[in-house]
């Protein structure tokens, strides 16, 4: 019999570079929902060995959740997360994935690993060392892998469109999905955005590799309270980006993007009303 969580009814898989803080940030402040402390745990890709008991282990204890669970913008990316996804989580279950226009989100993308000092290079020569800029941005292929490991019945499909144009509209959206009260009184209009640039991207890629190796001691708490505390933003980053992006290096993939999307309305109800012209 497959073991299942006792706790979680709910994550957050993806994309990536689509309002998962903002996320994090509304339901956090919802009496309904309980989140574990850390905003990615990583737990179905990354650190599966360690158990479901630890997994429930780490998500308070509250009697007014209606809604337990996680932030993790990775899991809708790999496989076999999403298996074990499909088997550990309740048939009541709800997974929510939202989707960012494709050029926005690559964008979005390469302007963070410019930030974390992932890379130094212009975009058109990041596309080709880091292939997740444009892989996280084809999406149909990644929505059909989650439909068949979790079932469509227990996935919600949101567009950070939405968020951008109506936050308390697409809080709603996200409140029902869940099954929770909508809250008119929360926050939805907050910005909540990362930092533009980074003043030392060496350090902070150093400071990232470090937080890896607490996340694999076990330390998810003290990477999260350090990673959100505004003395290591203020210290480490910067509100002005360090160049403009050169968008015309995407030019070459519109295609690609065009040929997703349509992969992708085809799967959808109300597919977004995403266009593809040349920057």
């Amino acid at each position: 019999m497959t073991e299942r969580s006792s706790r979680v009814n709910f994550l957050f898989l993806g994309g990536d570079k689509c309002g998962s803080t903002w996320l994090d940030f509304i339901l956090r402040q919802h009496p309904e929902v309980c989140l574990a402390p850390s905003k990615e745990l990583f737990f179905f890709d990354r650190f599966f060995e360690r158990g479901l008991a630890w997994y429930d282990r780490q998500f308070p204890e509250t009697k007014t959740a209606v809604r337990t669970g996680e932030i993790c913008h990775d899991y809708l990316y790999s496989d076999a997360a999403l298996a074990r996804i499909g088997a550990a989580l309740p048939a009541d279950a709800r997974c929510l994935i939202v989707l960012r226009h494709p050029v926005e989100r690559t964008l979005s993308h390469y302007r963070y690993l410019l930030k974390i000092g992932t890379t130094r290079a212009p975009l058109a020569d990041a596309l080709r060392q880091h292939p997740g800029l444009l892989d996280h941005s084809l999406y149909a292929p990644r929505l059909a892998a989650a439909r068949r490991a979790i079932g469509n019945a227990r996935l919600c499909v949101l567009f950070y469109d939405d968020l951008a144009r109506d936050p308390a509209g697409f809080g709603r959206r996200v409140s029902d999905a869940l099954g929770l009260r909508y809250l008119p009184e929360l926050p939805y209009d907050t910005r909540v955005l990362g930092a533009a640039g980074s003043r030392a991207p060496g350090l902070t890629r150093v400071l990232r590799n470090a937080g890896w190796g607490l996340r694999r001691r076990g330390a998810q708490r003290l990477v999260s309270t350090v990673k959100s505390s505004a003395l290591v933003q203020r210290l480490l980053f910067t509100e002005t980006a360090r160049s403009a992006v050169d968008r015309t290096a995407l030019t070459p993939y519109l295609e690609r993007f065009r040929a997703d999307h349509a992969a992708l309305s085809a799967m959808l109800e109300t597919p977004p009303a995403w266009t593809f012209d040349p920057p």
